[in-house]
């Protein structure tokens, strides 16, 4: 296994409360981001920036929750104009917007810890992983479809570690990350080592956090199934071949799949269910 340098990571104080937690919100969306909001090789937000500006223009939050890491999926909610609450790094920290910047909430390990435990894992199971930040540059680029500025951001981990398996068996590995009180969970492209929490904890606080009635679950690989779960409507994104996880729809065998891949297919479904529940509601009020 390789190593890396270490880095020196400033992380700010855990924020005493979120800014929106003074209100209630009745509906919240959840969502996933590589390959479910944006593009999974050309990382365009395409359809789904006009509702992401109608359900913020609406008052609902849209929280990704996402195996990115800060660094790289900050832009991007600026871009969106997210800037609230995200789950980042499949569910290793909670990133809080103060006005100024990304106040963090680390749920997991520091990256040096990881790293003693995937030197373990690999003893006990037999095998030998690849740790996606420690990494050549061009191997990285290959199996993360990423280069640039967001390669590199993608490679400052700070609370989980991708993985890919050069040798060994991926119950073994599982088994051994387990007995130490981690989880490998698989996401779009690689294999996710993490501490025992996951993003549907971080979903589950953040849905009493933020007082929803609500809410919106978009996902489209099985690592999604934590917080799609949880969710009160959950929403499937297929793959660029127009086929859905299997193993997600095994595990969230409730949930609705969206028309299309990414980004049309997530904008069709989050439009179609949004107006259902605007009429329920607006039928509701109807009512003497």
């Amino acid at each position: 296994m390789a190593t890396r340098k270490r880095r020196a990571v400033r992380i700010r104080p855990k924020a005493s409360r979120s800014p929106a937690a003074s209100s209630s919100n009745r509906l919240a969306v959840f969502t996933a981001i590589d390959g479910t909001l944006l593009h999974p090789t050309t990382f365009d937000a395409g359809a789904t920036r006009l509702v992401i500006e109608r359900l913020l223009a609406a008052d609902v939050p849209v929280i990704p929750v996402s195996v990115m890491t800060l660094e790289e999926i900050a832009p991007i909610a600026s871009d969106l104009g997210l800037r609230q609450v995200m789950v980042i790094e499949a569910g290793g920290a909670i990133a809080r917007w103060n006005g100024d910047g990304w106040d963090i909430e680390p749920c997991g390990p520091p990256p040096e810890t990881l790293l003693e435990v995937v030197r373990e894992i690999e003893e006990r199971a037999g095998a030998n992983l690849l740790v996606y930040s420690a990494l050549p540059e061009s191997d990285a680029a290959r199996v993360s479809g990423r280069d640039g500025a967001m390669l590199l951001a993608s490679t400052h981990r700070r609370f989980s570690e991708p993985v890919l398996i050069e040798t060994g068996e991926l119950h073994t590995i599982r088994k051994a990350a387990a007995e130490m009180g981690f989880s490998v969970r698989r996401g779009r492209r690689f294999l996710h080592l993490c501490r025992e929490c996951d993003e549907g904890e971080a979903f589950s606080r953040l849905r009493d956090e933020l007082r929803c009635d609500v809410t919106i679950a978009i996902g489209g690989s099985l690592i999604d199934a934590e917080f799609l779960s949880r969710a009160d409507i959950a929403i499937i994104v297929p793959g660029p071949d127009g086929k859905p996880d299997a193993d997600l729809i095994r595990n969230v065998p409730h949930a609705r799949l969206a028309p299309a891949p990414a980004p049309d297919g997530w904008a069709a479904a989050v439009e179609q269910v949004w107006q259902e529940l605007t009429t329920r509601a607006a039928g509701n009020d109807a009512r003497p």
